[in-house]
Protein backbone atom coordinates (compact mmCIF):
# COMPACT_ATOMS: atom_id res chain seq x y z
CA UNK A 1 0.00 0.00 0.00
CA UNK A 2 2.68 2.15 0.75
CA UNK A 3 4.17 1.68 -2.07
CA UNK A 4 1.33 2.92 -4.67
CA UNK A 5 1.10 5.76 -2.17
CA UNK A 6 4.44 6.84 -2.88
CA UNK A 7 3.86 6.34 -6.76
CA UNK A 8 0.92 8.72 -6.26
CA UNK A 9 2.87 11.17 -4.92
CA UNK A 10 5.81 11.03 -7.37
CA UNK A 11 3.36 11.43 -10.15
CA UNK A 12 1.27 14.49 -8.08
CA UNK A 13 4.85 16.02 -7.75
CA UNK A 14 5.66 16.42 -10.84
CA UNK A 15 2.62 16.79 -12.75
CA UNK A 16 1.28 19.38 -10.77
CA UNK A 17 3.41 22.33 -11.60
CA UNK A 18 3.11 21.39 -15.10
CA UNK A 19 -0.43 21.61 -15.06
CA UNK A 20 -0.72 24.93 -12.78
CA UNK A 21 1.53 26.42 -16.36
CA UNK A 22 -0.31 24.54 -18.71
CA UNK A 23 -1.48 27.49 -20.52
CA UNK A 24 2.07 27.02 -22.04
CA UNK A 25 1.98 24.11 -23.69
CA UNK A 26 -1.88 24.62 -23.75
CA UNK A 27 -3.35 21.28 -25.61
CA UNK A 28 0.38 19.27 -25.74
CA UNK A 29 2.15 17.07 -23.48
CA UNK A 30 5.59 17.30 -22.64
CA UNK A 31 7.89 14.89 -22.50
CA UNK A 32 9.93 14.61 -19.61
CA UNK A 33 13.80 14.51 -19.57
CA UNK A 34 16.23 14.03 -16.86
CA UNK A 35 17.02 11.84 -14.26
CA UNK A 36 16.06 10.15 -11.02
CA UNK A 37 18.86 8.61 -8.78
CA UNK A 38 19.09 6.95 -5.44
CA UNK A 39 21.83 9.10 -2.81
CA UNK A 40 23.87 6.30 -2.61
CA UNK A 41 25.64 7.81 0.73
CA UNK A 42 22.21 8.74 2.60
CA UNK A 43 20.59 5.26 1.94
CA UNK A 44 23.88 2.97 2.52
CA UNK A 45 22.00 1.24 4.97
CA UNK A 46 18.48 1.29 3.28
CA UNK A 47 15.64 3.35 2.62
CA UNK A 48 14.98 3.74 6.47
CA UNK A 49 17.74 6.04 7.20
CA UNK A 50 16.84 9.31 8.11
CA UNK A 51 18.26 10.82 5.09
CA UNK A 52 17.80 8.88 2.39
CA UNK A 53 16.22 10.12 -0.45
CA UNK A 54 15.38 9.98 -4.08
CA UNK A 55 17.14 12.68 -6.15
CA UNK A 56 14.82 14.41 -9.21
CA UNK A 57 16.13 16.05 -11.95
CA UNK A 58 14.19 17.72 -14.77
CA UNK A 59 15.39 19.49 -17.39
CA UNK A 60 14.46 20.89 -21.16
CA UNK A 61 10.70 22.20 -21.69
CA UNK A 62 9.25 20.36 -18.87
CA UNK A 63 12.22 22.38 -16.22
CA UNK A 64 10.78 25.28 -18.16
CA UNK A 65 7.15 25.10 -17.69
CA UNK A 66 7.39 24.14 -14.02
CA UNK A 67 10.30 27.42 -13.75
CA UNK A 68 7.49 29.54 -15.27
CA UNK A 69 4.70 28.36 -13.43
CA UNK A 70 6.01 28.85 -10.58
CA UNK A 71 5.48 31.89 -8.62
CA UNK A 72 8.41 33.31 -6.76
CA UNK A 73 10.62 35.59 -8.60
CA UNK A 74 13.49 34.51 -9.94
CA UNK A 75 16.49 35.35 -8.00
CA UNK A 76 20.47 35.76 -9.68
CA UNK A 77 22.58 33.46 -7.19
CA UNK A 78 26.04 35.10 -6.94
CA UNK A 79 27.75 31.77 -6.34
CA UNK A 80 26.57 30.40 -9.65
CA UNK A 81 25.49 33.15 -11.86
CA UNK A 82 22.01 31.74 -12.80
CA UNK A 83 18.72 32.87 -12.15
CA UNK A 84 16.64 30.54 -9.74
CA UNK A 85 13.48 30.13 -8.02
CA UNK A 86 12.79 28.31 -5.04
CA UNK A 87 9.66 27.16 -3.32
CA UNK A 88 8.75 25.93 0.12
CA UNK A 89 7.83 22.36 -1.29
CA UNK A 90 11.51 21.60 -1.82
CA UNK A 91 11.08 22.34 -5.57
CA UNK A 92 14.12 24.15 -7.05
CA UNK A 93 14.65 25.56 -10.72
CA UNK A 94 17.45 27.32 -12.72
CA UNK A 95 16.44 29.42 -15.69
CA UNK A 96 18.00 28.42 -18.91
CA UNK A 97 20.05 30.58 -21.46
CA UNK A 98 17.66 28.51 -23.61
CA UNK A 99 14.67 25.83 -22.98
CA UNK A 100 17.26 22.72 -23.15
CA UNK A 101 19.37 24.78 -20.63
CA UNK A 102 16.33 24.83 -17.87
CA UNK A 103 17.01 22.47 -14.73
CA UNK A 104 14.29 22.03 -11.82
CA UNK A 105 15.42 19.29 -8.92
CA UNK A 106 13.62 17.81 -5.67
CA UNK A 107 13.97 15.12 -3.47
CA UNK A 108 11.78 12.37 -2.35
CA UNK A 109 12.92 11.42 1.40
CA UNK A 110 11.56 7.87 2.16
CA UNK A 111 11.75 7.99 6.07
CA UNK A 112 10.08 11.07 6.06
CA UNK A 113 7.62 9.91 3.28
CA UNK A 114 7.86 13.22 1.72
CA UNK A 115 9.07 15.72 -0.85
CA UNK A 116 12.08 18.07 -0.20
CA UNK A 117 14.42 19.77 -2.01
CA UNK A 118 17.19 18.00 -3.41
CA UNK A 119 19.88 19.03 -1.28
CA UNK A 120 22.22 20.88 -3.99
CA UNK A 121 23.00 24.51 -3.75
CA UNK A 122 25.23 26.88 -3.10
Amino acid sequence: MKSERTYLVLITAICLPLAISAPTFAGSEIKLQGTVSLDAEACAKGTSGPDCRLNFAITGKAAKAIYDGMTEKGVLQECTGEVEKADESGMHCIKGKTTNDYYCDFAYYFKKDEFGGGGDGC
